[in-house]
């Protein structure tokens, strides 16, 4: 016979919006036009599905507009606006911060509050200067401002495919060979995670604190789970190393870091809308999949908003 408690927490389970974040990709070209046609709109106005927009999101589709080859940026990003009644996501050094810093762990705030503070803008007054964007096409001003933001990133990203370059080129030469399926059986990632995470989030966490990571990170190191986007963080940029070093099928992305970061926010949400087929799947498919996560195109996302309305 079924308890009321257990009842009761399926009835919850059923009666929570879905929780969803989108990766670009999946408003590329055509992906777009089925997105918008969707009744994802009827749904987020319902409260059926709880649609959320993360830093790294905003931060490539405002990026679209300073491409040789422009594409409909102010569109999706009125479109994400419009359906985006969950919330925005902090950066994830402001999270770090709550979690670590500030020691809130589990409780630390995630999202841009509703009225403005000393650290924090407000979601309403952000959503009204990316309206104010999406409806005239201008960021000019803005676009001047954020150019050394832009170059520190594109040169991380090309850091960080150097080093995957350098580990990859490691582990082929200690192997003598390319790694073989039965070097990724032998040494499954679950294996590297459990013997190298304490070690890995220690040497990070100068991200945090640069002044002071040593008790940050003993702090961390004795409750891993209790600063979860931190730990998800560590764990992306170990996958990275890992994808590296043994999947040399695979080619090295130079997007990495920002799709593992992107992945990050997953633990808060349920599913991620995202077309890419490449080292983010990969990355999801070990690190997320196994927690219950899902994973949909935006083809597949679309068929599925039809189920739910």
């Amino acid at each position: 016979m079924t308890s009321r408690s257990s009842r009761e927490r399926r009835g919850n389970a059923r009666s929570r919006p879905l929780r969803i974040i989108f990766d670009r990709s999946a408003f590329h070209e055509e992906r777009f036009d089925l997105l918008r046609k969707s009744r994802l709109r009827e749904l987020t106005a319902k409260g059926s599905v709880s649609a959320f927009l993360t830093p790294i999101f905003l931060n490539e589709t405002l990026a679209a507009y300073g491409a040789e080859r422009r594409v409909e940026w102010q569109q999706h990003l009125a479109y994400a606006l419009d359906v985006c009644n969950g919330g925005i996501f902090l950066e994830k050094t402001d999270i770090w911060r709550e979690e670590l810093v500030m020691g809130r762990g589990p409780l630390a705030r995630r999202l841009l509050p509703e009225k403005p503070s000393k650290r924090y803008d407000s979601r309403p007054r952000l959503v009204a200067r990316l309206r104010a964007a999406a409806e005239t096409g201008d960021l000019e001003r803005e676009w001047v401002e954020s150019q050394r933001e832009r170059d520190e990133d594109y040169q991380k990203s090309v850091n960080q495919k150097s080093i995957s370059k350098e580990i990859r080129a490691e582990a082929k030469a200690r192997l003598g060979a390319k790694p073989t399926q039965a070097d990724l059986a032998n040494y499954p990632f679950e294996r590297f995670r459990c013997t190298e995470m304490v070690r890995t989030g220690r040497h990070l966490m100068s991200l945090v604190a640069p002044h002071r990571p040593a008790p940050l990170a003993d702090q961390w190191a004795r409750a891993p789970e209790r600063f979860a986007f931190y730990t998800a963080f560590v764990e992306g940029f170990m996958y990275n190393g890992y994808h590296a070093a043994l999947e040399q099928r695979e080619n090295i992305d130079r997007n990495a870091q920002a799709d593992y970061e992107q992945l990050a926010y997953l633990q808060w949400a349920d599913l991620v809308v995202s077309n890419d087929t490449k080292f983010y799947t990969r990355a999801f498919d070990t690190l997320w999949k196994p927690r219950g996560k899902r994973l949909e195109s935006a083809e597949s996302f679309v068929a599925l908003i039809e189920r739910l309305a």
